[in-house]
C-alpha cells in the first residue's frame, strides 16, 4: 500500500467497514462526514489538515465528490465515494479493494472443495465449503475463519481433511504426537484447538469439524486425538464387574480415576447412591468428596468419552444432577451433558447470582447465551439465562464463591 495519503487511507478503511464495503450490496454512494474523516486520518489540524484537503480536492470530480454549501465552495461538509469508483480508490492506494478481497476469500473456499477428503465426509465438506464461498461473496459470517487472515484460513483448510482422514483410521493418539505428524510442530494442533471461536468450546478446529460433519465430529477428541488418556474422576459408592470380579470403587477413601478402557470392559455397574452428581471444577469436586456423603460424584466439565460411557452404564433409577459455574460456559456444559448423555440432569446451585463489580459479558458470551435460550435442553434455566443476558454481567458465577461445603448431607451448601 502506498504511504503519504493518510486521508485517503482513512476513507478506504471507513468504506471497507461500511455495508457496501463489507457486502458489495450497497445501493447508494458511500457518504462520510468530513470532520469524521479528518479524525479517522488524524489530520484535524495545521499542516496535516491542509495536506488532507489538498489530496481530497485533487480527486474531487474524478474518484470522489466533495459536498458543501453552494455559496461557499471552500467549505466541505461531506465526502462522497460513488460505489462504481471503489476500484479506482484502492488502485490508487495499491491495495486490494473490498470486492477483490471478497473474491480472493471466496476462492480459498472454492479451492478447498477439491481437497482430498475421505469419501464419508466428501459431500458434507463440499457443501460446507460452498456455503462459506457464498458467504464470503456477500459479506456474511464465515466464523471461525477470518476475512483478514488468509494464511490462517489456508492452514485450517489444509488441516481439517487430514483430521478427517485420521478419524477414519479409528486410531487414538495423544495430542503432541498427532500434532507432530500432522503439522510438524508438537504444539500447533493444541494451539488451534484452544483458540476461542465465538464461544465454541473446542476452538476453531472443533467448530470447523462440527460444521463439516453435521455434528458427528466436534473436537479433536472425537477424531481420536487426546490431550490425555481418557478417564473419569469418580468418588463414592460404585462397583464395576470386570472379567467376573467386582471392582469396589466405594472402598477407596479418596477419588480415583477410571479409564474408558475399563469402563467399556465392565459388564455391570452398580451403586447404592441415590444421586449421581457431576461437578465442573476439580477443586469443588475434591471438597465434596471429603464429606463422604454417600452420593456418587463424577468430575467433569464438557464430558469426555469416559464420562459419557460411565453415565450410560449407571442404573436408570438414579437421580442425575450437575453442579457447575453459573457463567455462559457453565450452563453450556449442562446443556452438553443433557444432550450427549441422554440423562435427565438437573442443575444444582446454578442460578444467576448478581454481584457488585461482576465481570461484563463479552460478545461471544452473549451469543452463547442467546443460543442457550433457544435450546430445548435448557428450558428449565431460561429465567437465569435471561437475567444474566439482560444484566450483561456474569454475576457471582464461580462454584467456589459459595464457600466451603459445610454439610455432609445433600445439597451441601446452605
Amino acid at each position: 500500500m502506498k504511504t503519504g495519503f493518510p486521508v485517503l487511507h482513512a476513507l478506504a478503511r471507513l468504506y471497507a467497514k461500511s455495508q457496501a464495503g463489507r457486502t458489495g450490496a450497497g445501493q447508494r454512494d458511500f457518504l462520510v462526514d468530513f470532520k469524521k474523516l479528518l479524525a479517522a486520518a488524524a489530520c484535524e489540524d495545521g499542516d496535516d489538515r491542509e495536506a488532507a484537503v489538498r489530496q481530497l480536492r485533487e480527486l474531487d470530480g474524478r474518484i470522489i465528490h466533495l459536498e458543501g454549501p453552494r455559496r461557499d465552495p471552500d467549505i466541505i461538509h461531506r465526502v462522497r465515494l460513488p460505489l462504481a469508483n471503489e476500484a479506482d480508490l484502492f488502485s490508487l492506494l495499491d491495495d486490494p479493494s473490498p470486492s477483490e478481497r471478497r473474491q480472493q476469500l471466496a476462492g480459498q473456499f472454492a479451492q478447498a472443495t477439491m481437497l482430498d477428503v475421505p469419501e464419508r465426509w466428501r459431500e458434507s465438506w463440499q457443501v460446507y465449503c460452498r456455503r462459506l464461498e457464498a458467504a464470503s461473496l456477500c459479506g456474511a459470517a464465515i466464523v471461525p475463519f477470518s476475512r483478514e487472515d488468509f494464511a490462517g484460513n489456508a492452514e485450517l483448510l489444509a488441516l481439517v481433511p487430514k483430521l478427517l482422514a485420521w478419524h477414519g483410521k479409528g486410531e487414538e493418539c495423544l495430542l503432541r504426537f498427532a500434532s507432530c505428524a500432522l503439522t510438524g510442530d508438537s504444539k500447533r494442533l493444541g494451539e488451534l484447538a484452544a483458540e476461542d471461536s465465538e464461544g465454541c468450546r473446542s476452538g476453531k478446529l472443533g467448530s470447523i469439524l462440527e460444521q463439516a460433519t453435521g455434528g458427528q465430529i466436534r473436537s479433536l477428541e472425537d477424531a481420536g486425538i487426546l490431550r490425555a488418556p481418557r478417564y473419569v474422576l469418580i468418588h463414592g459408592p460404585a462397583r464395576l464387574l470386570l472379567s467376573g470380579e467386582w471392582l469396589n470403587v466405594g472402598a477407596l477413601q479418596g477419588p480415583s480415576r477410571l479409564s474408558e478402557t475399563d469402563i467399556d470392559r465392565a459388564t455391570q455397574v452398580e451403586t447404592s447412591a441415590r444421586r449421581c452428581l457431576t461437578v465442573e471444577n476439580e477443586t469443588s469436586f475434591h471438597k465434596l468428596a471429603e464429606l463422604h456423603s454417600g452420593e456418587l460424584l463424577l468430575g467433569t466439565s464438557y464430558p469426555g468419552a469416559a464420562t459419557l460411557a460411565l453415565l450410560r452404564k449407571l442404573p436408570e433409577g438414579l437421580e442425575f444432577w450437575h453442579f457447575g459455574d453459573c457463567d455462559p460456559e457453565g450452563f453450556d456444559i449442562l446443556r452438553d451433558l443433557r444432550e450427549r448423555s441422554g440423562r435427565p440432569f438437573r442443575a444444582l446451585h446454578m442460578g444467576w447470582r448478581p454481584a457488585a463489580g461482576a465481570a461484563s459479558l463479552d460478545s461471544a458470551e452473549k451469543r452463547l447465551l442467546r443460543k442457550l435460550l433457544t435450546s430445548p435442553a435448557m428450558q428449565a434455566e431460561r429465567e437465569a439465562l435471561t437475567a444474566m443476558l439482560s444484566a450483561g454481567k456474569k454475576g457471582n458465577f464461580e462454584q467456589e464463591s459459595l464457600g466451603q461445603p459445610s454439610l455432609s448431607k445433600w445439597p451441601f451448601y446452605g
